[in-house]
């Protein structure tokens, strides 16, 4: 018998001819395969394991090696072939692994079944265009609000061909992310407040993509919110796709997509020279006016580049409205459930905690500033400041905790939901106070040492955390409500348009001006032009030096037509007939006044 190890080749046997046997380089693939079964089947029982059954296609490939080994290879062929690999028998214990599942992109969200067409492509270029036309992106502006009613309309075109929401409500809904995400951009017609502004924007992104996605619970809005973002990536080869398509079927079209086409092809071309002609020449300038922008080397990547980020926004939103992700999975409630004892001790002790906490602190809610400096062995300042930071982390975390047991947290016993509901009740209103405590702490230290924009946002967004708390107190007694996600988002979206119309800056001067003793006029020469109407009301030389900021900004940077804002022009009209002195003597002696206090 011959040796058939993986580590010896098999020999032939001497009572056959030596031609009928193969060279060993030139052994076929199943003998190397045979020999290492026989190795594994020779090896002890304790160390072996039995492999599933092949597949059918593997027995059919085995059936096939004898032939195959018969037939003798060129000699060519036999220079090049590599012997086969062999393995150790101790792999044979290993099945090999499973494929992995699909991702959500391939499971829920694959996009639509068609390519990017010609109206697909002529949206995200007006998109893109308006984007590069009027988009004033380094300010707040009339620009931000026009090119979102642009993407709105060619959004809104599109969806007529997708697929609509269940219910009447559903579409509603939709309709009012959209309309909300329209008024965050008209704050910047309105408020030249570029510190909220931004989130302005990016709550703009986020509502404008639930209005096309969708969302229910807590995961489903956080995906939808992100829809869109994710959008503009995977709209580039969707539309790729679009024009290799177009490319073959345009011959044979009619003649509008060329209509169209050449109409588009016009303008830009017109648009590129007539910019070059008015940058070459003055009169030809002043004959255009206005029309045209000027063009250099910085207008030409500016406009590029706006008019990319802008058409695939467009095309990424289309395409999530023509074929929104599949959320379903994302809005069932969880398998995965905790017991009672993994439920009441931890929130046991929190509430425990927090109650310790609440009871200190109930002593220094009605105490001025001599009591709190008396008791706490603090400054006044320090006792403000000090825990701020930290209470908003604790108000942040505690609504991560109430939303994992809410989720998780078993309510199939009356029992059970009894002891929820007490604990989270508990810990919800405990979790208010801590946030009253919060607001206290920064309401005692703006109005003794004057208000600030990060002060006044922080602590409206611990107002905000406080609604967030009476919402789950709602929605709490049914422990499962659907509407809390979407309420939690357009209650920000909200406080957003609540501080654009409430004109921050202006209340920041105009308290800092009532409390008129010694100033800081390094902050107030930075806030923007909404506060020059509090401004102003200031003696001189403490005017024209808290001024003098605005004015050099106004002078230096002039609006455009599509960055036209109401603070800036009703700024510029009243400074313009305003006797200002020069900065430089002004602030010196403010500074001089100031010091002498």
């Amino acid at each position: 018998m011959s040796d058939t190890s993986p580590d010896t080749p098999a020999q032939p046997d001497g009572s056959s001819p030596p031609e009928s046997s193969p060279p060993a380089a030139e052994a076929s693939p199943s003998a190397s395969s045979d020999a290492q079964v026989t190795a594994t089947e020779q090896a002890p029982a304790a160390e072996t394991w039995t492999a599933p059954d092949p597949a059918p296609a593997t027995a059919a490939e085995s059936t096939a090696a004898p032939a195959k080994a018969a037939t003798p290879a060129p000699a060519a062929a036999a220079a090049t072939a590599v012997p086969p690999q062999t393995y150790p028998a101790e792999m044979a214990r290993f099945s090999p692994l499973p494929p992995p599942p699909p991702g959500f992109l391939q499971a829920r969200w694959q996009g639509p079944d068609y390519a990017g067409g010609p109206a697909a492509w002529i949206a995200a270029l007006v998109g893109g265009l308006a984007t590069a036309i009027a988009l004033p992106l380094s300010r707040p502006g009339i620009g931000w609000l026009l090119v979102g009613l642009v993407m709105t309309g060619a959004v809104w075109h599109a969806a007529r061909f997708g697929p609509k929401p269940d219910t009447a409500l559903e579409r509603w809904i939709r309709v009012g992310w959209a309309v909300l995400a329209v008024a965050l951009l008209s704050v910047g017609t309105f408020r030249n407040l570029g510190w909220i502004f931004v989130f302005c924007v990016l709550g703009a992104i986020a509502c404008g993509s639930l209005a096309v996605a969708g969302g229910h619970s807590v995961r489903a809005v956080v995906v939808g919110a992100m829809a869109v973002p994710l959008a503009f990536f995977r709209a580039i080869p969707w539309l790729g796709r679009g024009a290799r398509a177009w490319q073959q079927t345009r011959e044979r079209s009619g003649t509008a997509g060329r209509v169209v086409l050449s109409l588009i092809v016009t303008f830009v071309l017109l648009v590129v020279f007539g910019a070059l002609f008015a940058s070459a020449d003055a009169a030809f300038a002043t004959l255009l006016g206005d029309i045209l922008p000027e063009l250099n080397a910085r207008a030409i990547f500016r406009g590029v580049l706006y008019t990319l980020i802008g058409g695939l926004i467009t095309a990424g939103a289309i395409f999530t409205v023509l074929a929104p992700p599949d959320l379903s999975g994302l809005e069932r409630p969880a398998a995965r459930r905790i017991g009672r004892i993994e439920v009441a001790l931890p929130l046991g002790g929190l509430v425990l905690l927090f109650g310790a906490f609440v009871v200190v602190q109930l002593r220094f809610f009605f105490g001025d500033k001599a009591y709190i400096q008396k008791t706490s062995g603090l400054t006044f300042s320090e006792y403000a400041v000090q825990g701020f930071n930290q209470l908003l982390v604790v108000t942040l975390l505690t609504l991560i905790v109430i939303g994992l047991v809410s989720r998780w947290a078993v309510k199939e016993t009356r029992q059970d939901r009894i002891l929820l509901r007490t604990l989270l009740g508990a810990l919800v209103l405990l979790s208010m106070v801590i946030v009253g405590s919060a607001a206290w702490r920064m309401w005692l230290y703006q109005n003794t040492y004057g208000w600030t924009r990060e002060r006044l946002f922080f602590g409206s967004v611990e107002l905000y955390l406080g609604g967030v708390f009476i919402l789950i107190a709602l929605a709490g007694w049914k422990l499962r409500a659907a509407w809390f996600p979407r309420a939690a988002v357009a209650g920000f979206a909200g406080l957003l348009l609540f501080l654009g119309a409430a004109n921050p800056e202006h209340f920041i001067a105009e308290q800092n001006v009532e409390r008129f003793q010694k100033l800081d006029f390094w902050y107030l020469r930075a806030l923007g032009p909404d506060a020059v109407p509090a401004l102003a009301e200031l003696p001189e030389p403490y005017r024209s030096c808290a001024l003098s900021w605005v004015i050099r900004d106004l002078k230096a940077d002039p609006d455009q037509w599509y960055s036209w804002n109401l603070g800036r022009a009703q700024a510029a009209e009243q400074l313009k007939d305003m006797y200002i002195l020069p900065a430089r003597q002004s602030c010196n002696e403010s500074d001089r006044l100031n010091a002498s206090k």
